[in-house]
């Protein structure tokens, strides 16, 4: 009881250092904001495995390093403002985002993390520093914005396991997020969107309680439930007519707006590799010959609702785009 009470108390505090982050006008509150969430979120990570601590050990080093670059890029601009200061500002906060090439980081904490740790980690802690990386609005991050496409799309081929398989989806999302950084409106809207869709993923993933993508072929999991995890994995991709799709159009829309020729060029290649990875699993594991339950005492409704959500919001989202 006391041990539920704390993590509530810790998960609150981590909320109230992120919108103190996001409801700041300067920067000294905008790192406090930073700091109270870090350091909400570390015992949060902690579980019985003991990999566990050697990974909240890593990730408050890297946390720390990047607090320590961004509250000394603050205190020189004291001084005055110029684009060196800005560039470690927005190194620093892509140090915190985990956006390529800072991303290693994730990868190696990524596994021995909790399913919850990670959707956190995920979503909720990336958007104090989307905050400010809209507040110093720095043109340096169109180069971190192609390798992250490039290399997630790239690096994820070759890869089994389904928490570095979100891993390497955040790194590709969140370099798509970055690239409309200037609009923190979509910025937002693609953030909510791709946490709902990862959100739905990773109840399906507790449900089956699979760590590694070969699971899904061995094991004698329902062809329903099969299917709901990788209609919710294409989604991530922005496979057509899912609700992930939504988001890249939006992307690829303001992009071209912008006259972003080359990202849009580089979006299309890289989204390309990433539809392909996932098309291959759920190949893999819904039509190759495998056993499975013809009945299941699983939940249905748990299975059934995200796969609901992900065929049906699409036109819904359509919609509200075409009337604003």
């Amino acid at each position: 009881m006391f041990f539920n009470f704390t993590k509530l108390m810790l998960a609150n505090t981590m909320m109230i250092g992120v919108i103190m982050t996001i409801c700041s006008n300067n920067w000294i509150s905008m790192w406090m904001g930073l700091e109270m969430s870090l350091l909400s979120f570390m015992p949060l990570m902690q579980t019985d495995n003991q990999i566990s601590s050697e990974s909240m050990i890593k990730y408050f080093i890297i946390q720390s390093i990047a607090s320590t670059l961004f509250l000394f890029s603050i205190s020189i601009m004291m001084i005055g403002v110029n684009m060196m200061i800005l560039n470690l500002i927005s190194i620093s906060m892509l140090i915190k985002l985990g956006a390529a090439p800072f991303h290693n980081w994730i990868l190696m904490i990524i596994e021995s993390m909790s399913l919850f740790s990670i959707f956190t980690l995920l979503t909720v802690l990336k958007l104090p520093p989307i905050f400010i990386m809209y507040q110093i609005n720095s043109s340096t991050i169109i180069i971190p914005i192609m390798l992250g496409m490039l290399l997630s799309s790239l690096l994820c081929l070759n890869q089994s396991s389904i928490r570095k398989t979100l891993g390497y989806s955040s790194i590709y999302n969140m370099s798509l997020i970055l690239s409309t950084v200037n609009f923190i409106n979509i910025s937002y809207s693609y953030m909510f969107i791709y946490s709902t869709i990862l959100m739905f993923s990773m109840v399906l993933i507790n449900k089956l309680k699979v760590n590694f993508i070969n699971q899904m072929i061995i094991n004698d999991f329902s062809m329903f439930m099969k299917i709901s995890l990788w209609i919710n994995m294409l989604s991530l991709s922005g496979f057509p007519l899912l609700l992930g799709f939504f988001n890249k159009i939006m992307i690829i829309q303001i992009m071209i707006l912008n006259n972003q020729i080359i990202l849009v060029s580089i979006l299309m290649v890289s989204s390309m590799f990433v539809t392909m990875f996932y098309l291959r699993l759920a190949f893999n594991c819904i039509l190759t010959l495998s056993s499975f339950k013809k009945w299941t005492n699983v939940e249905t409704k748990t299975v059934f609702y995200p796969l609901l959500v992900n065929l049906f919001s699409m036109p819904f989202f359509s919609l509200i785009s075409s009337i604003y």
